[in-house]
């Protein structure tokens, strides 16, 4: 039976996301110079959080993992500092090629850098990493261990993600492909795992940057490695895509994206694949166009995460549904699960909108009117107009960002 969400019930509820978390923490106040003096002194490390004004996930960050006493209690063992990588802290973040935030930097107290943790972390995970970080299990001492250990799985695993933090897929498959030989294929699970996400990472790099050019005109040359991943869009150029009319490359670009992530969505064992790579899989095949296989896996992933799994990760998995357009039952079955657990705008938006694609107009305009209410400034004004929009019966045009893919072109040929 359906659940009818009543103004009042949503009202309700939505009182109790009033309330968060408190996000304070003990950062070092002092200048870098400053804070490396200090952790000589202290014989630990330094942390040096980049961040940004407009980062979302910074602000997550402080407010689920630094608010919590234990993470508290480790980073009390370091030295950390806050810099903002836009403002007075851009000649640094340049210095150690940020360009993404929240990015973690832990130096020793002469300035080398020993290891970095990209972007957010629950507090489980983050504690977990920053333990391992500051008793000196580091990237570059995993780097050292496969240099003398070739087959050393921990070493590898490690040393991949080491290496997709420092954006390069590219030594990461080299590594991959060493490991593969010095194990002679006898940890092929291992392998195929860290090979997909080391071409899921060179394939978004190389998109992302195609779809730059494309937008400002091909200013430049490029160069597309011709390996699995980037082999459609190898040919592409080769032949002669710039020369081609905007809309044909526009369209030929979506093309060669959708077939080059098919050729990547063969690498896994979906088979025997466990949940968080279910998610990882589901997540890439869903920002490259296969939305019916990432509805599959992601209806998998929910039977069997969905009683343990986060609000957040509950509510991204139906907001994507709902952008492709399919399986919408069941999404609406897990964004209910994520707005009864963390009854915020978020989840109540995710909800409403769901609700109102499947014909409950009135249950959608009830609770995208109190997602209104509830959010702040823009978010708020946003969530109004939606609601206007329900109550006008407007069709809601919300899309997968894939179907824009490559953006508009700024200037002509």
């Amino acid at each position: 039976m359906k659940r009818v969400f009543t103004l009042l019930t949503v009202l309700a509820a939505l009182g109790f996301a009033a309330c968060r978390p408190d996000s304070s923490t003990t950062w070092f106040s002092g200048s870098l110079e400053a804070a490396r003096a200090e952790a000589g002194t202290r014989d630990t490390m330094v942390m040096i959080e980049f961040y940004a004004d407009w980062c979302n996930w910074c602000r997550r960050l402080d407010a689920d993992t630094f608010s919590v006493p234990e993470v508290q209690h480790e980073l009390a063992k370091l030295v950390s500092i806050k810099l903002n990588g836009e403002k007075s802290g851009a000649d640094l973040a340049a210095t150690f090629g940020v360009d993404s935030y929240p990015t973690l930097i832990f130096l020793d107290p002469d300035g080398n850098e020993m290891d970095r943790i990209l972007g957010y972390l629950p507090p489980d995970r983050f504690l977990r990493r920053v333990q391992r970080i500051r008793t000196g299990d580091t990237f570059l001492a995993c780097l050292k261990n496969l240099k003398e250990d070739p087959g050393n799985a921990e070493a590898i695993q490690r040393s991949v993600d080491g290496l997709l933090e420092r954006s390069d897929p590219e030594g990461a498959i080299n590594r991959i492909e060493a490991f593969h030989r010095a194990t002679d294929g006898n940890q092929l699970e291992i392998c195929r795992g860290l090979m997909f996400t080391a071409r899921v990472e060179l394939h978004a790099r190389v998109y992302q940057r195609a779809a730059k050019l494309y937008r400002r005109g091909w200013d430049r040359g490029f160069e597309v490695p011709n390996t699995q991943g980037t082999a459609a869009l190898h040919v592409l150029v080769a032949e002669g895509l710039p020369t081609l009319p905007p809309d044909d490359q526009a369209a030929l670009l979506r093309e060669a994206r959708y077939e080059d992530a098919a050729g990547l969505l063969e690498i896994p064992d979906l088979e025997s694949a466990h949940s968080d790579s279910l998610l990882e899989v589901a997540g890439f095949a869903f920002r490259n166009g296969h939305f019916d296989l990432a509805a599959d896996l992601y209806i998998r992933w929910y039977e069997s995460e969905g009683g343990s799994a986060s609000p957040d990760s509950l509510n991204d998995v139906a907001w994507r549904l709902y952008l492709a357009g399919t399986e919408l039952e069941a999404a609406i079955g897990i964004a209910r699960r994520a707005y009864a657990t963390k009854p915020d705008p978020e989840t109540a938006d995710t909800l409403a909108r769901l609700l109102y694609v499947t014909g409950s107009v009135e249950d959608a305009i009830a609770l995208e009117q109190c997602a209104a209410e509830d959010a702040d400034g823009p978010r708020g004004e946003a969530y109004l107009g939606v609601a206007g929009r329900m109550e006008s019966g407007e069709t809601l045009d919300d899309k997968p960002t894939f179907e824009s893919y490559p953006g508009q072109r700024r200037r002509a040929l």
